[in-house]
């Protein structure tokens, strides 16, 4: 029972794997290498993207239709986000490990501590959990959605309506033939993008939860400290040990938080982007009626927004946190050395930044209400402007 933490992260780690492994983008494993499944969504996300810019040439250049520049700028978002996410991964491979082992050697050295460690595993645990159902609901929630408005429309109304706003280059989607092989290729894009997107979100999510895991047993380790100050206070032989497993906790709580940042820095900048091109542009063919599956599509993009900015301001509060503990732990019961240990993590801890994006604005959840305002104001001004 005492290993019981770890190997429920393994569990629920594992799920997230199990679609990452579908697009053949497993890097947790240290063996991993590229594979067929990896070329073959390697291909299938050039063909689509290939595919959106084909149908504007056809659809704007050639016939006129201008309304399908915002069809197709609504999901372009999400095939480059998922480019985006499965270059980096393949990249950061190292990095993605390295954070993955960090996680599993806290929870594999604190399930074996007293119960004010482990009651935040089981914390911890409890909110990767939340974020895993969350995520995977939102995915499944789009996928069903987009897919089952244009299945319904056909079978029910006799309505042929494209599941995605592109089409394939030399395939003539007015024949039936040409109807069916169109829409299991964008069933398949809709499959694989969003469990693709799943994976790659889940991860980012799980990781930077962790930050506040960590903060916490900083927390602890601190509250260890101060009891034994204050039973001994101004004695290097009993503080000395506990100070600088704190400080070494300390430095590994930095590094994580970094190597996060890093890992996902370009990322975040890409998901954020693009959500806020394809929020407006979906909105806008909402009211034009000009994709049936647009509604859909909307509350995944904004769902994921939210999310995204929730977890930045997760981050931020665990920094600020780290502050508050350092500067109200019973440093003045400590030597003057010991006290210069404390002082170099104070100024650390001031120093670190939150999660940004790409360095323009905070990861937060303010910067996700300046982006909604944004969002009303340029939908009406061009609802107006098409009008």
């Amino acid at each position: 029972m005492s290993r019981k933490y770890s190997q429920k992260f393994k569990n629920l780690f594992n799920f997230s794997r199990i679609f990452a492994r579908l697009c053949g983008c497993d890097v947790i494993n240290v063996n991993y290498k590229m594979d067929w499944k990896t070329l073959a969504v390697f291909i299938l996300m050039n063909m689509a993207l290939g595919s959106l810019f084909y149908s504007n040439y056809v659809e704007v250049i050639v016939k006129g239709d201008v309304y399908n520049l915002l069809k197709t700028t609504s999901v372009v978002g999400t095939g480059v986000q998922g480019y985006a996410k499965f270059i980096n991964a393949i990249k950061q491979k190292n990095n993605f490990r390295f954070v993955y082992n960090e996680i599993l050697s806290m929870y594999e050295t604190c399930e074996l501590k007293t119960h004010a460690y482990t009651k935040w595993l089981a914390y911890n645990l409890a909110l990767v959990k939340k974020l895993l159902l969350i995520t995977f609901l939102i995915v499944l929630m789009a996928s069903v959605g987009v897919t089952i408005v244009p299945l319904y429309m056909l079978i029910f109304m006799n309505k042929r309506v494209d599941v995605m706003p592109f089409a394939w280059p030399f395939i003539d989607g007015s024949t039936d033939v040409g109807f069916y092989v169109t829409l299991v290729g964008h069933i398949s894009c809709v499959i694989f993008g969003g469990y693709g997107n799943f994976a790659n979100d889940s991860w980012l999510f799980i990781f930077a939860s962790h930050v506040t895991l960590m903060k916490n047993i900083l927390k602890c380790k601190f509250d260890d400290l101060d009891e034994t100050l204050n039973e001994f206070p101004r004695d290097p032989t009993k503080s000395r040990e506990p100070l600088c497993d704190i400080f070494k906790w300390h430095q590994k709580y930095l590094i994580f938080c970094n190597t996060v940042k890093e890992t996902f820095f370009w990322v975040i900048f890409v998901q954020i982007g693009f959500e806020f091109l394809g929020i407006i542009c979906t909105i806008v063919c909402m009211f034009l009626d000009i994709w049936p599956p647009a509604p859909a599509y909307l509350i995944y993009l904004y769902s994921l927004l939210i999310s995204y900015c929730s977890l930045g301001n997760l981050v931020e509060l665990s920094n600020d946190d780290v502050i508050e503990m350092i500067y109200n732990s019973c440093w003045y019961n400590l030597t003057v050395s010991e006290q210069k240990m404390i002082l170099i993590m104070l100024r650390e801890s001031q120093k670190s930044e939150g999660i940004s994006i790409g360095g323009v604005a905070p990861l937060s959840m303010n910067t996700a209400l300046q982006i909604t305002k944004t969002v009303y104001t340029m939908t009406m001004m061009l609802k107006e402007s098409l009008n």
